[in-house]
């Protein structure tokens, strides 16, 4: 055996897999409080729920689309509480994808965890938001959707902002590869306190405007991204290789 294989056989033997469930609390415990929420307040409207409501007019190229109170009901809890379930289990679902490969060596699942917690909280706020407009257009109950919806996106992009330090990604490479995975470390930090600031000036302007609210989000969360990558690409480009 050459003494390459010799050092990887004894880094993968080293590492133990993670556990099959890592609940990735406490965003859990908020993502079960939401449901309970969601739960509650379509029993207490159900009774005044039209049987239907038509989400999209027929036009000449489809046809009219209605929800059911039914569907309205239960759509929002139980997408919470599948994502609840599909973050518990990923983590090793991503290991036994990637534990042969580069970008699955000297990983941690508990920071890994904290980002799903994170984003879970985030998620939450969303989507009992969102369940509450739903339920408010049958009943008929005024209920400002759209500010509601960016604001909660807003708070959502809060979340990732403060997650963002931790998403720095793991893995062991050599050359270029790994100065570029290093150099993404620093940057998220940067990258966090960009996120939490857009997502403050997302929940301020959905008071004004939802829709650019909206945007700010979207761009800015893709732009934090773009400019992380880029910025880690050419700092590693510049970097004497060792």
């Amino acid at each position: 055996m050459t003494a390459t294989g010799s050092t990887e056989l004894s880094r993968d033997e080293s590492t133990p897999p993670p556990p099959w469930i890592i609940v990735p609390w406490p965003g859990a415990v908020v993502a079960s409080a939401a449901v309970a929420v969601m739960i509650v307040t379509s029993v207490i409207a159900w009774p005044d729920m039209a049987a239907e409501i038509v989400t999209r007019e027929a036009d000449g190229r489809h046809g009219e689309s209605v929800a059911s109170r039914g569907v309205t009901a239960v759509a929002m809890p139980s997408i919470l509480l599948v994502l609840t379930v599909l973050f518990s289990v990923i983590l090793r679902a991503d290991h036994e994808l990637l534990k042969r490969t580069p970008l699955g060596l000297d990983r941690s699942p508990e920071r890994a965890r904290r980002v799903l917690s994170w984003t879970l909280v985030g998620l939450s706020v969303v989507l009992v938001v969102l369940h509450l407009g739903l339920l408010s257009l049958h009943t008929g109950a005024r209920y400002p959707l759209e500010e509601a919806v960016a604001a909660a996106v807003g708070l959502l992009v809060v979340c990732l902002g403060v997650a963002a330090p931790l998403l720095a990604p793991g893995g062991s490479y050599t050359g270029g590869l790994e100065r570029f995975r290093a150099a993404q470390g620093r940057l998220y930090r940067g990258a966090g306190i960009v996120l939490v600031l857009a997502g403050i000036t997302t929940a301020v302007a959905a008071v004004l405007q939802p829709w650019l609210a909206m945007g700010i989000a979207v761009v800015s969360v893709g732009a934090v991204f773009l400019v992380v990558g880029l910025t880690a690409a050419v700092r590693a480009a510049r970097r004497p290789s060792e």
